[in-house]
Parts: structure tokens; sequence; C-alpha cells
């Protein structure tokens, strides 16, 4: 099997450390916010993963190296998934506060306290 990753002869091992460097790639253009770059990196590590798969599937066992090499791989993908996570969960709790500071309390027909959610100013452009 050869793909054009730079490796004449593409070995599994070969593959994981590939796509170990793609997932850390992701990670720092994650950190840095460059978009782009993270889809490229998403697409190239698809094809990784579209490759090893098959040949992971055809073989029962891994060497010593592969399974360390897997290991590290499931790590750096949890710390990927756990990063990408928090950066969600910070970009909504800050919509959220933001919402409420453009749109503060007020009351409803019958007179009671209607608390509105945003409505999408920021992410709209409208303010």
């Amino acid at each position: 099997m050869n793909m054009d990753l730079g490796v004449t002869e593409t070995t599994l091992s070969d593959l994981l450390e590939k796509l170990r460097e793609v997932i850390m790639a992701e990670r720092a253009a994650a950190r840095s916010l460059h978009v782009d770059e993270m889809i490229e990196l998403t697409g190239e590590k698809e094809q990784l993963l579209e490759t090893i798969l098959p040949m992971v599937g055809q073989s029962a066992d891994l060497s010593p190296r592969e399974a360390e090499l897997a290991r590290s791989l499931y790590a750096e993908n949890l710390r990927n998934a756990w990063f990408f996570w928090s950066a969600l969960k910070w970009t909504r709790e800050s919509l959220d506060f933001m919402g409420r500071a453009v749109w503060p309390a007020s009351y409803a027909d019958d007179g009671s306290l209607s608390k509105n959610r945003h409505s999408g100013t920021i992410i709209s452009g409208k303010i």
C-alpha cells in the first residue's frame, strides 16, 4: 500500500506515526484558531484513517511499536477532544453571558418578569 505521505514503503507504523503528527498539528491549529488549517488537517486525518483501519483489520496482532503508537494516538485524541469540548463550552457560556447583557429581563404582557434569551445579535452582527 503506497500513499502520498512522503514515505516510499508505507508500513502501519509509518502511518500511525504520521497520524500522531497530524493530531498534534490539529491541536496547534486549534489553539491558534487557524480554522482553514484545521479543516485541511481533518481531511488528512480521515484519509489516514481510511488507510489504517483496513490494515489493522487484516492483522490481529500489533507489534510492540504499533501498540505503543496506538496507545499514544488514543491519549492524544482524548486530549484534543477535551480541548475542543472545553473551547465549545467556553464559547457557549460567553454567548449566553453576552446575551444576558444585551437583553436584560423585562416585563411580559401579564406583568410577570420575562427573562429573554439572547437573540443571536452577536452572531448575526446586528446590535
